[in-house]
This record gives structure tokens, sequence and C-alpha cells, in this order.
């Protein structure tokens, strides 16, 4: 066999095991199929969308929470109510105007939920853990002890198990 066509196997070979490699470890930022490049646009789109916040807990820990903005007073009044669950690291947040003490009840709720008060400075003034759903016969409202601006609303036990207390900071990525 010639040299030249020796050496146009040995690059073929190269090219053919590089191409092998990069497909199945992607170890470079190229592709070779459109459909990755149309999912990484897909992923990098909802990961847009996402909302969160961070709360930073009393060891120092960041914990993300995956929330739902409740902005209006429809999505305000609907809250949680009638949801069958909530994900550990998932919740609603409640965006208020103005600063205030409102009242919240568990209406139509069908798990525990703590409620996290955030004032507007970004720090949690006030916590009611484990508030269990209402009654057929009973359905109090309460109030905080300290005026907040938002609300988060997670499932019940949240708060002890993450060792999220009064004081502790929250960075909204919403």
């Amino acid at each position: 066999m010639n040299t030249q066509l020796k050496i146009l196997l040995y690059i073929l070979l190269v090219a053919g095991l590089l191409y092998y490699i990069q497909n199945k470890y992607q170890l470079f930022e190229i592709s070779f199929d459109n459909t990755k490049e149309a999912k990484k646009e897909e992923v990098s789109e909802k990961e847009s969308k996402r909302q969160g916040i961070e709360i930073l807990n009393s060891e120092g820990r960041r914990i993300y929470v995956e929330v739902e903005a409740a902005d209006t007073e429809q999505l305000r009044s609907q809250g949680l109510s009638g949801r069958e669950e909530l994900g550990d690291y998932q919740g609603m947040l409640f965006l208020f105007d103005e600063k205030g003490t409102y009242s919240f009840w568990m209406k139509d709720m069908n798990f525990p939920l703590d409620l996290i008060y955030i004032d507007e400075t970004y720090y949690i003034v006030d916590i009611i853990e484990n508030k269990q759903p209402c009654t057929q016969e009973e359905c109090n409202s309460f109030v905080p002890s300290a005026p907040f601006k938002y609300v988060l609303e997670v499932k019940g036990g949240f708060c002890d198990i993450n060792r999220v207390d009064i004081g502790n900071a929250v960075i909204f990525d919403i």
C-alpha cells in the first residue's frame, strides 16, 4: 500500500474516533446534530422562565425554592387551594404592592403549609409552621406578628427540615 493512502486512512481513523468521542462525551462545544442544539435552546428558554428564591438559612446554607408568583388579587385569593401536592422545594410567593399585615387562611387546602413572611428588605420577619388545612366546620384566618410585603408558602415542615428562621435573608430570582 502506498504511503499517501496509509496517511489518508490514518487521518480518517483519527477523524472517526474524534467524531465518536464527541458524540458520546460532548467534550467540545461543537455538535454534529441540529436536534441537540434545539434541545439546548429549549432548556435555556425553560431556565430563563424559571422563577425562584434563595433562603440563606441559619447555618449559612442556600436553599433554593422554585416558586409560582401570586401577584394579582385573583391569584392571591386562589393561592395553593385545591392543589393535590407540592414538591419539597416548590412554593407560592405572594407579592403585595405595599407592606402590611394581610390575613391568610387554609380554605380548600389538601396539605399543611409553612408560611414565611418577608419584609421589603428581604428578611424573614415571621414564620407560621405546619399550618393545617381548615376543617369543614371552622376556617379561621391568621395574621403574623410583624408587617410584611411578601409571603412564601411551602410544604409543611420545610422550615424545620431546612433550619429556616426569623432573620434569615432571602434573595429573589423572579
